[in-house]
This record gives C-alpha cells, structure tokens and sequence, in this order.
C-alpha cells in the first residue's frame, strides 16, 4: 500500500511497524492522535463498539474504516484491491469529516458511520 500511495505524498504503516505487538487499542489511538490526521483501516469491528475504543478514536480525531463483514471473508489480495479501489474516497472522507468510524463497503456504496 505504501508504495502506491507514496507517489500522492502519503504514508501506510502497518500497527506492527510502529507500536509495540501489546499496545492496547485506545493507547495507540491516543498516540496517533498527537501525530496529525491520521486514517486507520481495520477489520476488528469489535474495538468500534466497544466505549473506550470509539472514544479514543473521536477525542483524538482519528478517521477508522472497518472491513464491512463480506469484505472480511475475502481474500487479503480482494481486500487490499478494495482499500485502494476506495483510497480516493476516503481521502475525500477525511477532508469532510475531522474524525469519525465508518463501515469500508466492498462495491462502491457510501461509508456507513458506526
């Protein structure tokens, strides 16, 4: 993912690269609300409903998309096609919208907020 949006002036980490294997979710949200506008990307659906999760992702401006359930039971090369398919939007997503949780669909239908 990196290398392909790297052209636009954009970075993709995975958590691994940059946070301890055993930080818990709202602390590395805390984390990287204090370094910019972050987007995060994720298929644990759980964290979005759990309060002290969606809390540390709205307190520190985060923008999440969640792999929508039929996405998850696709291929991780189907995944990642979606993520990039949908890149421009979320971008998008980020300039409307300071912080905020969203379903990531796998056709092109809108964002839903979770």
């Amino acid at each position: 993912m990196h290398e392909l949006i790297k052209v636009d002036g954009h970075e993709s980490y995975a958590l691994r690269d940059i946070f301890k294997v055993n930080i818990g979710d709202t602390e590395y949200f805390t984390r990287l609300g204090s370094n910019g506008e972050w987007i995060v990307v994720s298929k644990d659906t759980t964290n979005a409903k759990r309060k002290a999760e969606k809390a540390a992702i709205l307190n520190n401006k985060i923008l999440a998309f969640y792999l929508s359930s039929s996405l998850q039971k696709r291929r991780v090369n189907e995944q990642a096609a979606v993520i990039l398919w949908q890149w421009d939007k979320m971008l998008l997503q980020r300039q409307l919208v300071d912080r905020g949780l969203f379903m990531l669909p796998e056709n092109r239908s809108k964002f839903r907020p979770i």
